[in-house]
């Protein structure tokens, strides 16, 4: 933390807006979304851009979801359609993806699926991949018609560069730019040409980003910023220092001069205190409340484009396909809590026996969120590279306080890392899921 403050900074006068608290809602992908400290290092920059807004006037609802697209945003029922629920006249949209757009190399894999069974090969089963000048803007599109139906202001951010250092600089592909050949597939390029075209406010945050990380280097970058085990995802001070850049490209757009007086630049004590609240929401802390305990096994209720054989569970045609870094949204096991219309409850222990076999490249993403809408998605344990064939106990680190007639949903969300290859004859086995916990009096 001792050198996020490298900024040259001038702070806002402050105006206190009276009448009632307007959301500003993030959507994106792994690179916004939030993180519990106690599962991952990760840090999306949608977990810190509140300690820029005044509290009293805005309120931000970061909706950023791991693995997603454009497109699997937009498709994903419990992801847009869920955001559109919260959203009311008067607020701010703000949109960011490419990351995960870009799982076909800037091919739309609808239309690479066509030409593979057209050659009678193997179809991909990845579907976030769009194309960035027709699917993709496509997409965003969609979320700012949408939004203006609502009568919420859509602002259109471009993706947070990748740790892609080639002699001191970001190269083209961590610039989200993958032309080859003459062919232009800079999406960066295409989200300010649908900015143009809709007369949207643009925030560059690909150069932004890109000057800040080639100014402070890449040994510091990959040390500090992202010191996550991989050069897309950002721990605490990188995460810290994105929302910062967000903050300075939200304070000087002439475009949001509306939003000017409600974002502020706190005082280093007051940034540091909303960090420290974060990072001590994520500690292990005993509930005070009184309650009845219980212990249940919760079996599968679901389970989303994955086949089971005997526990272990893989993609339907038994492949996992190349390039995949991340959770894929719809694709999971899940198990579901009975709910208690008059008491809710809190789940203090939570015990997955969890093991991955044929290949040590199997990743999972433990999640929880509310309703049918899953509400609230919150990953709760991650594990990159699981051995191959070792048993592994996952267990919770964080207590779960679920309301009075709330439907609580556990996924077990996994993806294997390929090495570019799209690979066979791996599996994720599962184990019984327990939990323990109390039933509020």
């Amino acid at each position: 933390m001792r050198k996020i403050i490298l900024f040259t900074l001038c702070s806002l006068c402050f105006v206190p807006v009276f009448g009632a608290k307007r959301k500003v809602h993030t959507i994106g992908d792994s690179t916004m979304s939030s993180y519990q400290p106690a599962a991952t290092p990760k840090r999306g920059w949608g977990m810190y851009l509140q300690a820029f807004f005044n509290a009293d006037s805005i309120e931000v609802n970061n909706r950023g979801k791991s693995g997603a697209s454009s497109r699997t945003f937009y498709e994903t029922e419990n992801l847009w359609p869920s955001v559109k629920t919260q959203m009311m006249a008067g607020d701010y949209l703000i949109i960011q993806f490419a990351h995960n757009d870009e799982k076909c190399k800037g091919e739309d894999v609808y239309e690479q699926n066509a030409k593979l069974r057209a050659e009678g090969k193997d179809t991909l089963t990845d579907m976030r991949g769009t194309e960035p000048n027709t699917t993709y803007k496509d997409y965003l599109r969609k979320y700012v018609n949408e939004a203006r139906e609502m009568e919420v202001t859509p602002i259109l951010m471009s993706p947070v560069c990748r740790a892609y250092f080639k002699d001191g600089k970001i190269n083209a592909e961590g610039q989200h730019d993958l032309s080859k050949d003459s062919v232009d597939k800079n999406y960066v390029r295409c989200m300010r040409e649908v900015a143009e075209e809709l007369n949207v406010p643009f925030l560059d945050m690909t150069a932004r980003s890109i000057e800040q990380f080639e100014t402070m280097g890449q040994e510091y970058c990959m040390e500090h910023y992202f010191n996550c085990g991989d050069k897309t995802h950002t721990g605490q001070e990188g995460g810290m220092v994105v929302a910062h850049l967000a903050y300075r490209l939200i304070a000087n757009s002439p475009d949001l001069a509306e939003l000017h007086h409600l974002v502020s630049l706190p005082p280093v004590e007051q940034y540091a205190a909303y960090v420290r609240n974060i990072e001590e929401q994520g500690k292990k802390a005993a509930f005070e409340a009184k309650g009845k305990p219980f212990a249940k096994t919760l079996t599968t209720t679901k389970i989303q484009n994955l086949k089971a054989e005997n526990g272990a569970y893989m993609p339907a045609d038994g492949l996992w396909p190349a390039g995949e870094i991340d959770e894929v949204a719809n694709r999971y096991i899940e198990y579901t809590l009975p709910v208690d219309k008059k008491k809710g409850l809190v789940i203090e222990t939570l015990y997955l026996p969890v093991r991955g076999k044929g290949g040590d490249g199997m990743n999972i993403h433990i999640n929880y969120g509310f309703g049918e809408q899953f509400r609230g998605v919150t990953t709760i344990y991650e594990n990159t590279a699981l051995p191959k064939n070792q048993w592994i106990a996952v267990k919770l680190e964080q207590p779960i306080l679920v309301p009075a007639g709330e439907k609580i949903y556990i996924r077990v969300l996994p993806w294997y890392d390929s090495n570019g290859k799209p690979q066979k004859g791996k599996k994720l086995e599962l184990g019984e899921l327990r939990i323990t916990g109390k039933k509020l009096l």
